[in-house]
C-alpha cells in the first residue's frame, strides 16, 4: 500500500492557523480598528499665530484609534506594562493614481507604556494632509472610504506578538500572518505614519488615548 507523506492543503493551513494562534498571547485583544479624516484642531495661542493665507477651512488628517483591552492572565503579573510597541499598516486606495497602478502602504509605530489592565484602552496614530495629498496625486480624498482599502495593526511586547489584527479581519492571526507581509501587490512606504505626539493633537484627549513615549526614551 502506497503511503502519502504529504499533508493535504487544508492540513497545513490549519497548522499555520494553529501557529498563528500560539503565538500571540491572550493578554491582550484589538477590538476595533478606526479610520477617520479629522480636521487639523484649531487652538489660539495668545498673540502667536499663523495661518496660510487664503485656507478656506482646516485640512483634514487621517487618524487610526485603536480600541484594545489587556486582561489579566496571572496574579503575579505587573499592573502595568513596560513598552508596547502599536504597528501601523494603512493601505491607501490610490491604486489608480499611481505610477504601477499598485495601492500605497504607509507603516510607522508608536510606543507606549504603563498600560493597565482594563477595557476600552486607545492607541493612535496620524497621517499628515500634505502626505495624504501626494499619494492621492495632490487631491486629498474626501471620505474615508477614498482614502483607505485596509488597517493592519499590531501590538508587540518585546519580541513576543501580543495582538494583531486589520480592520476589514479582526481574525487575521487565523491566516498565519498579516496581508501588510505579502512581497508584491502593494508600494511598501515606511515613514509617513505619525504619533499623536507630532501632530497638532498632541494637548488634547489626554484622557482618552494613552501616552505615547518619546523616541528620545527609547
Amino acid at each position: 500500500m502506497k503511503i502519502n507523506w504529504f499533508p493535504s492543503i487544508a492540513s497545513l493551513l490549519l497548522i499555520c492557523a494553529s501557529t498563528a494562534q500560539a503565538q500571540v498571547n491572550t493578554e491582550f485583544s484589538i477590538k476595533k480598528i478606526d479610520p477617520a479624516l479629522v480636521d487639523t484642531p484649531q487652538i489660539s495661542a495668545g498673540s502667536y499665530r499663523k495661518q496660510q493665507s487664503g485656507a478656506a477651512r482646516p485640512v483634514p488628517w487621517l487618524e487610526v484609534d485603536v480600541n484594545f483591552e489587556r486582561n489579566e492572565v496571572s496574579k503575579q503579573a505587573s499592573k502595568f506594562t513596560d513598552d508596547l510597541v502599536v504597528n501601523f499598516y494603512i493601505l491607501l486606495n490610490n491604486a489608480a493614481l499611481t505610477e504601477d497602478k499598485k495601492p500605497t502602504l504607509l507603516s510607522g509605530s508608536t510606543t507606549i507604556s504603563d498600560v493597565p489592565y482594563g477595557k476600552g484602552l486607545h492607541a493612535a496614530a496620524f497621517v499628515a494632509p500634505q502626505s495624504l495629498a501626494r499619494y492621492f496625486d495632490g487631491k486629498a480624498p474626501i471620505n474615508i472610504q477614498q482614502a483607505v482599502i485596509d488597517v493592519g495593526v499590531t501590538i508587540s511586547s518585546g519580541s513576543d506578538l501580543a495582538a494583531i489584527s486589520s480592520l476589514k479581519n479582526l481574525d487575521v492571526a487565523k491566516q498565519g500572518k498579516g496581508w501588510w507581509e505579502a512581497e508584491s501587490g502593494m508600494t511598501k512606504v515606511p515613514g509617513r505614519i505619525l504619533e499623536k505626539s507630532q501632530t497638532p493633537f498632541a494637548p488634547l484627549a489626554w484622557d482618552y488615548y494613552l501616552p505615547s513615549k518619546s523616541k528620545s526614551a527609547n
